[in-house]
C-alpha cells in the first residue's frame, strides 16, 4: 500500500512539473538565468528531444538553452541573429554537429522556435521553416543523451569554466514558454519548485524599453550627438552597435575634446585616428558580420584607450589634459560619410541614456528598430574561398582577383575544358584566345591559352615553336641513328611573352579529346629515314618517352611511312619514300592519330655519313584535337531497376552536379534525391525532353524546367548526351548539351533553411518509382568539381555493370552464337546450329507427346565416321512406363529400336532383344550410346554388351524414327542431342530452311512434336503439351543474365529453414536409396544420381516446330 502510495505521488510530481505551462515571459537582461538541476535521480535521458519556446529580441547572439551531462549536450543559441543548435553525443567521433536555420529572429517582433529530434535525426523549426540534419556519419554506439548535470535557459554561469568554453555570451530580451522534453522550465523556476531556480533579476513580462530597444542609423549621414555634461577631465561612455556596411571610411565615432578623435570602418575593420595627427590604431576584428559588438572608450589626462569587443587600442596626447572639457560625441556622420547600422545601450560613466531621448539630437535615426540582416549567414552562400559581404537587402560573394572561380556565387570554374566546351556554355563567343584547363580544377595541370574559332567550333590546337620547315644541320655530329634532336615547345597566346604549354598539359587535352592528331613531315634527299627493317635513323618521341619507329599515315610502331600501308613508295621495296636514299627529293608526311602518344615530345633524326649533299627537312604541325572523349568511369544500367546510391555525396556539393549518359530507352530517372521534409530533386529523360523537377527549400513547390531536343533529334539515340543542375539561393537552372539553358530566379536572396539533402543520391533509379529507373550507359558524375569513380559501385548492386554496352557486351550466348539486343535485353540466334535456348546453351531437342514423330530418311548409305564408328547417341527424359523412344530400319531390313518396357529400358538388334534392369522412367534426363561398332550399349557411363547372331550395320539407307506412331497418348517424353552416325537429326528438324530428309508426323490430337530444351524432372516449350512431365511456365525460364553480385539476403531464421530443410531431404533420400538397393540386389543400376547438377538444371524456351524463326526477347 505504501509503495503505490509513493509512485502515485511521484506521477502527481512529474505531471505537475511537465504540466507546469502557459503564458510564462521572462526578460532576460545578459547576466541573469534560469535553471534547472538534472542530476540524480532528475537525469534526464532519452534517445529523442523535443524543445519549444517563443523569442522576441534584438539581440544577434547569446545561448537560449543549454541542456548540459557527462560527455554531451545540447545548446539553443543566437547566431548573428539567427538560431542555431550544437549538439554532441556521447559516441561522437567528431567534435559536435549543428543546425542552422536561416529565419532572422533580431528584428524584436515574436518567432516560434522548435527543436525534434529522433535519433541522429533533428529538424530546427523557426517560424514553420524547418531545416533537417541527420548526421550518422559522426557517430558511433548509442544515440541517445544523458542531461545530468543541469538545463539552463537565457544564459549560463560565468563560473563554470566547461560551460564557458562552449558558449560567448548570455541571452538578452524576451522568451515565452521553454518547455524541455514536456519540462516547463521558466514556469517551474519562477514558482520555485524544487531543483528549479533562477539567477539575476529575471522581469516577467517583455520589457521594450533600454537596453533592450535598438535604434537605427538608415543612411550615411545619420547620425546621434550629445554633449557629456557637467564638464570633466576624466568620462568614459559605450554602446553596443552592428552593421553590415562594408564602405571605406565610414565614421563610427567622433570625439570632440580638447583632443579630438575618431574610430571609422573599411570594409568593416575599425582603425582609430588622433586628428591632427598621424596616431592610429587597427583592430582586428572584422565588424560587419551583423552582429551586436560592444565599444567601449576611456578617456583621461593622457590618453584615450578604446575596446572593442576584446580588442583593445590606446593614443596618449602630446601633453597632460589639465582644464576641464565638455566632450561632444557624435555616433555616425560628422565630418565624413558614417556607418549605417544600430545603436543601443548607449552608457555614460556607467549611466544609461536612452538614445530617443532628450540628451541626443539625431538625423535620418528610426529608434525601436533594427532591420539589418547578415545575408552571410547562417548558410555561407560562397564557394571556393570566396569572402562574403552582406549588403542591405543582399549579400555579393567577391571571388578574388587571382580565384580561378566566378558567378554569383564563385561556384563555376572559369575555364572550359576545351574549345568546343567554350562555345556550348557561351553561343555567342567570337574567334579569340581562351584560357582552358583540359584536365579540370583537380586535375595536375594548370589552365593555358588557345585560339578557338568559330570556323570550327570543334577544334583545339595547340602551338609550339617549330610550325615552318626546319633544316637537319649536315654535321658529323649528326651522322648516325637520331643523333639529332629537336625537343619540341610547346606554346600559346594572342601576344608576347607567349604562355608554355607543358607536354602534361597538352596530354591532358588529348586525354579528354574525342580525337586528336598531329601531322609530320620530312623532305629528304640521299637521307633515309625509317631504313626498315634495318635501324632507323629517323623517328619521333611519344609524350611518354617512347621511341616511335613509324611515320605520320601509318600505325604506330608498325616501321611503315604512309606510301607503306598502301604499297606506293617509290621504291616498292621499302617502307618510305626516304628509305630510297636518291638523290632526287622525296618527302613522307602524314597524320598521327593515335591519341594516346600524343603531343610528340621529340623529332630524331640522323645521317648514314657525312655528305654535303645529302638533306633532311623535318616539319610539325599543331597538336589538333576535336569534341570529347567517351567519359570516364562508365556504368551500364541493365534493368529498370537498377540503381547506384552515392550516401555521402553531401560533401561534395558545391550546387553543380553533371553527368553524361546515353540510351536507347523511351524515359527514365537519371537522378533522385529525397529529403525527409519534402524538399527533393529528380532528373528524368524522355526521348525528345530532359526535364529537372524540384523542390528545394525555396517556398516554390515543385517546380519542373525543361529542355527540349533540337529538330530531328532525341535524346535516346544511343549518343553521349551532357546535362548540367545547377542550384543556388537565388537561380536553379538546367543545360543539356549545346542547348539553350533554362531556368529560374527566385526573389528571395537567401536561403531560409538548410536545403534538405541528407539522403542518398540515387542514380538511374527512382524509389518512389521502382520501375521507373534509367536504362543505359552513365559516366562523368561530378557532384561539385569531384568526379565520381561510379565504376566502384557497379559491383555492389544488381544490374549495373561496368563499361557501356548492350546486353551483348556481357556475352550472354553460349557457343560462339549470334547475340544481337540493346541494353536491356538480348537475343541469341541458335539457327544453324546445334543449339537451342535463350542463350543457346543446350543441344536442341523437342518434346513428343502421344504418337507425334520426327522422321529422318537417308537417300543412300552414310558414311562412317573418321575411326569407321557406327554410333548413335541421344539424351530423353520421361515418365512413361512403356514407350518406344527411336527406330531405326536400313533398306537391306536391319532393324534397331530402343524403348522402356515396365519403365525399363530395353534395345531390340538383329530380333534380339536385350532388357535392361534399371527404372529409366523416373524423368530424369539419360544419356544413351549404342555403337554398333562396339556391340555395347552405354547409359548415363554404364556400358553393356550387346551380342548379335549377324554382323549389324545401320547406315544403308536408313529411315530414323524418333517417337512412334504406336504409342499411348499419354506418352510425355523428351529427346534432345541425337547424333545419328554424326548426322544431326534435331539440327535437321529445326534448322530453317527444313532439311528434305526430315518429316514431322502429328499424333492423334494434331499436334507436331516441339522444339524444346530437356533437363530432369521437366522440358520448356511453347505449345502446350500432354502435361505427363512437368515444365516450367515461360515467365520463369532464365531471363536474365547471371550477376555475381546478385545474391540473395538470407536471414537467419531463412538459414536455419533451409538447412531443416536440406536434412528432410537427404533423410528422405537415405530412405528411397536403402529401399531400392533392397529391390534392386543384384541387378543392373544406372548412374544418373552422379548427374552433373549443373547440366541437370539446364532450362530452355523452345521454339514450336511451325515457329523456328521467331524471336524471343530477354530481359538482362
Amino acid at each position: 500500500m505504501g509503495t503505490r502510495f509513493m509512485h502515485s505521488c511521484l506521477l502527481i510530481a512529474i505531471l505537475s512539473i511537465g504540466l507546469s505551462q502557459g503564458q510564462t515571459l521572462g526578460t532576460f537582461d545578459g547576466y541573469s538565468y534560469a535553471f534547472y538541476d538534472t542530476s540524480e535521480s532528475r537525469t534526464i535521458q532519452s534517445e529523442n528531444n523535443n524543445i519549444a519556446f517563443r523569442l522576441r529580441t534584438f539581440s544577434t547572439d547569446g545561448i537560449i538553452l543549454m541542456a548540459n551531462g557527462t560527455e554531451n549536450y545540447l545548446v539553443l543559441e543566437l547566431k548573428s541573429g539567427y538560431v542555431r543548435l550544437r549538439i554532441r553525443f556521447r559516441h561522437m567521433t567528431t567534435s559536435e554537429y549543428i543546425i542552422d536555420n536561416g529565419v532572422k529572429v533580431s528584428d524584436n517582433v515574436w518567432h516560434s522556435v522548435e527543436f525534434t529530434r529522433d535519433n541522429y535525426f533533428g529538424t530546427l523549426t523557426v517560424d514553420g521553416v524547418k531545416s533537417p540534419h541527420d548526421r550518422r556519419s559522426g557517430l558511433s554506439g548509442l544515440d541517445e543523451m544523458v542531461i545530468d548535470d543541469y538545463i539552463y535557459v537565457g544564459g549560463v554561469p560565468t563560473t563554470n569554466d566547461t560551460i564557458n568554453t562552449l558558449v560567448a555570451r548570455n541571452y538578452s530580451g524576451c522568451l515565452q514558454d521553454v518547455v524541455f522534453n514536456g519540462y516547463a522550465i521558466l514556469s517551474n523556476a519562477f514558482s520555485r519548485r524544487n531543483f528549479f531556480g533562477t539567477v539575476g533579476s529575471i522581469e516577467q513580462e517583455c520589457t521594450t524599453t533600454p537596453p533592450f530597444i535598438a535604434s537605427q542609423l538608415q543612411s550615411r549621414f545619420s547620425r546621434l550627438v550629445t554633449t557629456l555634461r557637467p564638464s570633466r577631465v576624466d568620462y568614459t561612455f559605450d554602446f553596443w552597435f552592428r552593421t553590415t556596411d562594408s564602405g571605406v571610411n565610414r565614421e563610427l565615432v567622433f570625439v570632440d575634446a580638447t583632443y579630438d578623435i575618431v574610430i571609422s570602418l573599411t570594409s568593416g575593420v575599425a582603425t582609430m585616428l588622433q586628428v591632427g595627427t598621424t596616431d592610429t590604431h587597427v583592430f582586428s576584428p572584422r565588424l560587419n558580420d551583423g552582429s551586436w559588438h560592444q565599444f567601449r572608450l576611456i578617456a583621461s589626462s593622457t590618453s584615450f584607450r578604446v575596446y572593442i569587443d576584446s580588442d583593445f587600442g590606446s593614443i596618449a596626447f602630446e601633453q597632460v589634459v589639465t582644464g576641464q572639457q565638455t566632450p561632444q560625441i557624435t555616433i555616425g556622420s560628422k565630418n565624413a560619410e558614417g556607418f549605417v547600422g544600430c545603436i543601443r545601450n548607449f552608457r555614460a560613466d556607467g549611466v544609461l541614456i536612452p538614445l530617443n531621448g532628450p540628451s541626443f539630437t539625431e538625423n535620418n535615426v528610426l529608434h525601436n528598430s533594427c532591420p539589418i540582416q547578415n545575408f552571410c549567414q547562417p548558410f555561407f552562400p560562397c564557394y571556393n574561398n570566396a569572402t562574403c559581404v552582406s549588403n542591405p537587402g543582399s549579400f555579393q560573394c567577391i571571388c578574388g582577383a587571382n580565384s580561378n572561380y566566378e558567378g554569383t556565387y564563385c561556384q563555376s570554374y572559369k575555364y572550359r575544358r576545351n574549345c568546343q566546351e567554350v562555345f556550348v556554355f557561351s553561343p555567342n563567343a567570337q574567334t579569340g584566345y581562351y584560357t582552358i584547363d583540359p584536365d579540370g580544377p583537380r586535375g595536375p595541370s594548370l589552365p593555358f591559352p588557345t585560339r578557338c574559332s568559330t570556323g570550327d567550333r570543334a577544334l583545339t590546337e595547340v602551338s609550339h615553336t617549330l610550325e615552318t620547315l626546319s633544316v637537319v644541320p649536315t654535321s658529323p655530329r649528326n651522322v648516325g641513328p637520331g643523333r639529332y634532336t629537336w625537343r619540341l615547345h610547346y606554346r600559346d597566346g594572342p601576344r608576347e611573352p607567349y604562355t608554355n604549354v607543358s607536354i602534361l598539359q597538352g596530354s591532358a587535352l588529348a586525354d579528354i579529346s574525342a580525337s586528336c592528331s598531329q601531322n609530320i613531315q620530312y623532305r629528304c634527299q640521299s637521307s633515309v629515314l625509317l631504313n626498315t627493317p634495318n635501324e632507323p635513323y629517323g623517328w619521333w618521341v611519344s609524350r611518354n618517352d617512347m621511341k616511335m619507329v613509324s611515320w605520320g599515315g601509318a600505325p604506330v610502331d608498325s616501321r611503315k611511312c604512309a606510301c607503306g600501308v598502301t604499297n606506293s613508295c617509290s621504291n616498292v621495296t621499302k617502307m618510305c619514300n626516304c628509305d630510297a636514299n636518291q638523290s632526287n627529293m622525296l618527302e613522307d608526311s602524314g597524320s598521327i592519330t593515335d591519341k594516346r602518344y600524343l603531343p610528340i615530345k621529340e623529332m630524331r633524326f640522323g645521317y648514314e655519313s657525312y655528305d654535303p649533299n645529302r638533306i633532311g627537312l623535318f616539319l610539325v604541325g599543331k597538336l589538333s584535337c576535336r569534341g570529347r572523349s567517351t567519359p570516364f568511369h562508365i556504368i551500364t544500367f541493365t534493368t529498370s531497376e537498377s540503381r547506384i546510391e552515392l550516401p555521402d555525396w553531401q560533401s561534395s556539393f558545391n550546387g553543380i552536379i553533371e553527368i553524361t549518359f546515353k540510351s536507347t530507352i523511351s524515359s527514365g530517372t537519371l537522378l533522385k534525391n529525397i529529403g525527409k521534409t519534402g524538399d527533393f530533386l529528380e532528373l528524368l529523360v524522355r526521348p525528345t525532353a530532359v526535364s529537372l523537377h524540384y523542390d528545394l527549400g525555396q517556398g516554390s513547390g515543385n517546380v519542373t524546367l525543361t529542355v527540349n531536343s533540337a529538330i530531328n533529334t532525341r535524346f535516346n539515340d544511343d549518343q553521349w548526351h551532357r546535362a548540367r543542375l545547377f542550384f543556388s539561393p537565388s537561380r536553379v537552372s538546367l543545360r543539356v548539351d549545346s542547348l539553350t539553358e533554362v531556368g529560374r530566379n527566385f526573389q528571395q536572396l537567401h536561403q531560409v533553411a538548410r536545403l534538405d539533402i541528407d539522403g542518398p543520391l540515387f542514380v538511374g533509379f527512382n524509389p518512389q518509382r521502382p520501375n521507373d529507373g534509367f536504362v543505359g550507359c552513365v559516366g562523368d558524375l561530378y557532384i561539385g568539381e569531384n568526379l565520381q569513380h561510379l565504376d566502384s559501385f557497379a559491383a555492389a548492386f544488381k544490374g549495373v555493370r561496368n563499361n557501356c554496352g548492350s546486353a551483348c557486351l556481357f556475352r550472354p550466348c553460349q557457343h560462339n552464337t549470334v547475340c544481337t539486343g540493346n541494353y536491356s535485353h538480348f537475343y541469341c540466334n541458335c539457327d544453324k546450329t546445334n543449339w537451342i535456348g535463350q542463350r543457346c546453351e543446350a543441344p536442341k531437342g523437342a518434346h513428343f507427346s502421344g504418337g507425334n514423330v520426327i522422321e529422318y530418311k537417308a537417300i543412300g548409305t552414310i558414311s562412317p565416321l573418321a575411326d569407321g564408328r557406327q554410333d548413335i547417341s541421344f539424351a530423353f527424359t520421361t515418365n512413361a512406363s512403356n514407350c518406344r523412344i527411336i527406330h531405326v530400319q536400313t533398306r537391306n531390313g536391319q532393324i534397331m529400336e530402343f524403348g522402356l518396357s515396365n519403365g525399363r529400358g530395353y534395345l531390340t538388334a538383329d530380333n534380339q532383344r536385350l532388357e535392361l534392369q534399371a527404372i529409366l522412367s523416373d524423368e530424369k534426363l539419360h544419356r544413351v550410346t549404342i555403337s554398333v561398332t562396339d556391340e555395347t550399349i552405354t547409359i548415363d557411363g554404364v556400358t553393356s554388351l550387346v551380342r548379335t547372331n549377324t554382323a549389324l550395320s545401320i547406315n544403308i539407307a536408313p529411315t530414323v524414327l524418333i517417337g512412334s506412331t504406336s504409342n499411348d497418348r499419354s506418352v510425355s517424353m523428351c529427346i534432345n542431342d541425337v547424333s545419328f552416325i554424326g548426322i544431326r537429326i534435331m539440327n535437321l528438324a529445326y534448322n530453317s530452311p527444313r532439311n528434305n530428309s526430315i518429316t514431322f508426323l502429328r499424333n492423334a490430337d494434331n499436334i507436331l512434336p516441339i522444339a524444346g530444351v530437356c533437363s530432369t524432372g521437366m522440358s520448356t516449350y511453347t505449345n502446350t503439351p500432354t502435361p505427363s512431365i512437368r515444365s516450367r511456365p515461360p515467365s520463369a525460364t532464365l531471363a536474365t543474365l547471371p550477376a555475381a553480385e546478385a545474391q540473395a539476403t538470407i536471414t537467419p531464421g531463412g538459414i536455419a529453414g533451409i538447412v531443416l530443410f536440406l536434412l528432410i531431404v537427404v533423410c528422405i533420400i537415405i530412405a528411397i536409396y536403402i529401399r531400392q538397393s533392397k529391390q534392386d540386389a543384384g541387378k543392373y543400376n544406372t548412374t544418373e544420381g552422379n548427374t552433373d547438377p549443373h547440366e541437370a538444371t539446364v532450362e530452355f524456351k523452345s521454339i514450336g516446330a511451325d515457329t523456328v524463326n521467331g524471336r524471343k526477347e530477354l530481359h538482362v
